[in-house]
């Protein structure tokens, strides 16, 4: 095999999930591909979060591989609703501008932290920002921006901007009413998975 391949296949290898025996999940940061019976699946690892998606239906013909189950499950608990809340405040002051923010929370010390991202171009139908970067430990969970006076929803821009990244996404609009909406998904390597999320101001 060409050494390109191999360096390619070793990023992202793909598992046949044995049949007779248990499937091992991965334990470090990364991602796999795994052929089941029941379908092609992706599996990621990362510090906060451990899932495994479906990504294709099931071959058409006999397989000899096992099953696997959806799996979602974070490393920190509940989702941090108290971060939503104050990034909701701060959408608030800045609408009908959007406005973005990262929630990190700190693998050691188990704390959050709201960081609202630096605008280098901002009005009521956009937001540019500089990413910043990161202290040790630290991890980007969500990545949130507001729609001012419009609809919670994910545009075109916000699918290709998420495709690739590992990430909690969540949009807030809706700024100018007593109750905003909200919707959010967990983001996998192109993946999209709604997640409910009640309004942490409802």
């Amino acid at each position: 095999m060409d050494s390109r391949d191999v360096a390619l296949q070793s990023v992202m290898p793909t598992v046949m999930v044995p049949r007779y025996s248990e499937l091992e999940e991965l334990d470090t940061v990364g991602d796999r591909i795994l052929m089941a019976a029941n379908g092609v699946w992706l599996e990621v690892c990362r510090a906060w979060l451990y899932a495994r998606v479906l990504v294709a239906k099931p071959s058409i013909i006999p397989v000899p591989y096992g099953q696997v189950n959806e799996v979602m499950r974070f490393g920190f608990g509940k989702l941090p609703r108290a971060m939503v809340a104050q990034f909701i405040e701060q959408a608030r002051a800045r609408c009908p501008n959007e406005c973005a923010a990262w929630v990190v929370w700190n693998q050691r010390t188990n704390e959050w932290r709201l960081m609202m991202l630096e605008e280098t171009s901002v009005g009521p139908g956009h937001v540019n920002v500089n990413l910043p970067t990161l202290e040790e430990d630290e991890h980007m969970v969500m990545d949130l921006h507001s729609h001012g006076l419009t609809d919670a929803f994910f545009s075109r821009t916000d699918n290709k901007d998420d495709r690739g990244a590992t990430k909690i996404a969540g949009v807030i609009g809706n700024l100018d009413k007593p109750e905003a909406t909200a919707s959010f998904r967990l983001c996998a390597n192109g993946v999209f998975v709604p997640l409910p999320f009640d309004n942490p101001q409802g």
